[in-house]
């Protein structure tokens, strides 16, 4: 995240950030959840979609990419409540947030994980440092709001 545009003027200390995990938590626990059940539709979807083609189209496929665009919409939903307390969404999977913090070498984020305690500089153990972008890792994304192209 260093380097990056961080839009906001809230400034979390880590203590500020241990008393926020209450409202955080639930955040949080509603996002993995969604992004669990958006994953599932997803798969669902093209397995579906897998199994049409344009002379039998799947209306399971086109209902099941309903049903992903919902739980995206709610994953959007919930990033949103979060980036409003200016709070990012690092990771989906694992669910990894980021409170916008300042230290000796300017801003930067104190990170949390569903499990620890309390917030910390460091990145939380166990989790791969690696992938940490937020993206749709689907074909899904590209065919949002379209009827099935399978």
């Amino acid at each position: 995240m260093k380097g990056a545009a961080w839009p906001g003027t809230r400034i979390w200390t880590p203590d500020e950030a241990a008393g926020a995990l209450a409202l955080v938590r639930r955040i949080a626990a509603d996002l993995a959840v969604t992004y669990a059940d958006w994953r599932d539709a997803i798969a669902a979807y093209e397995y579906a979609a897998a199994a049409a083609s344009a002379a039998t189209p799947s209306p399971d496929a086109d209902r099941l990419m309903g049903e992903a665009q919902r739980h995206a919409g709610e994953i959007d939903a919930l990033r949103s409540e979060l980036a409003r307390l200016d709070i990012r969404v690092v990771r989906l999977e694992p669910i990894v947030l980021a409170f916008r913090s300042r230290r000796s070498r300017g801003i930067e984020p104190v990170y949390w994980t569903p499990g620890p305690a309390r917030p910390s500089y460091d990145w939380p153990e166990g989790v791969p440092t690696n992938g940490t972008a937020i993206s749709w890792p689907s074909r899904a994304h590209d065919t949002a709001g379209k009827t099935s192209r399978a």
